[in-house]
């Protein structure tokens, strides 16, 4: 079955676990790169129990497609991504390393993105404990298999009024995902221009991920005293 969910949603709720993940858990990295084959087609996880008592957990891996304003819709993945163990039981101040396996289409020739979900799950205590078990968190990391050989190629092919804000349309021609936030743009009006580094476009921009041969639509804070009448923003990649 198929399961819509916004990604603005998504990172609003892995941005609330991060915030809590200190009375909770932790999940390591929550984003990697892997290769369809050879020894980058396996990578290792890590769950800390950062709680005082038991934690158990469930992990499922799913597929994801974005469209062009970053809602996502994935499907189980279970034939493509083996994730051992599916559940754990993690004790205070412990942790659990997960094994994720790519056993997909190796011969794949551009990247795919998939997540693996790691939920926490509820157990049944006795009565005078379950005051302590709290908000149920769930973190869902990004994967993505990416060949040898491939890379992202993004440019900008439009840009437009929103309100008070811009919107910046960003196409990956590449056969491999692409980061904003791993990009240097040349934005010019035709009388000023200005520089800015990934690490500075990540702060007027939500969102950085562009699946290959898909195009994502950018909310941007307005750079002051630009004319986006005649504005121009190069991209140079850098991965």
């Amino acid at each position: 079955m198929r399961i819509k969910n916004v990604f603005r949603t998504i990172c609003c709720l892995i941005s609330i676990c991060c915030s809590l993940s200190v009375h909770a858990y932790r999940v390591e990295p929550m984003v990697s790169e892997m290769e369809p084959f050879g020894k980058k087609a396996q990578m290792v996880m890590r769950v800390d129990n950062t709680t005082t008592q038991s934690l158990t957990v469930e992990l499922l891996p799913f597929s994801m497609v974005m469209d062009e304003y970053g809602n996502e819709t994935i499907e189980p993945a279970d034939a493509d991504l083996l994730v051992v163990p599916v559940t754990a039981v993690i004790e205070p101040g412990r942790s659990q390393s997960v094994m994720v396996r790519y056993l997909g289409e190796p011969a794949i020739d551009e990247s795919k993105s998939y997540r693996v979900s790691v939920k926490q799950v509820q157990v049944d205590r006795a009565s005078s404990e379950q005051a302590n078990v709290g908000l149920l968190l769930q973190f869902n990391t990004l994967i993505n298999i990416k060949p040898k050989n491939t890379n992202p190629h993004l440019t900008v092919t439009n840009i437009e009024a929103q309100g008070e804000a811009w919107h910046i349309e960003v196409t990956n021609s590449g056969n491999s995902y692409g980061r904003i936030n791993k990009t240097n743009w040349k934005v010019s009006d035709g009388v000023q221009s200005v520089s800015l580094k990934g690490s500075e476009i990540g702060k007027l921009i939500d969102g950085t991920l562009v699946q290959p041969q898909k195009k994502r639509i950018f909310t941007m804070k307005p750079l002051e005293g630009f004319d986006l009448s005649s504005l121009s923003i190069e991209v140079d990649s850098l991965e």
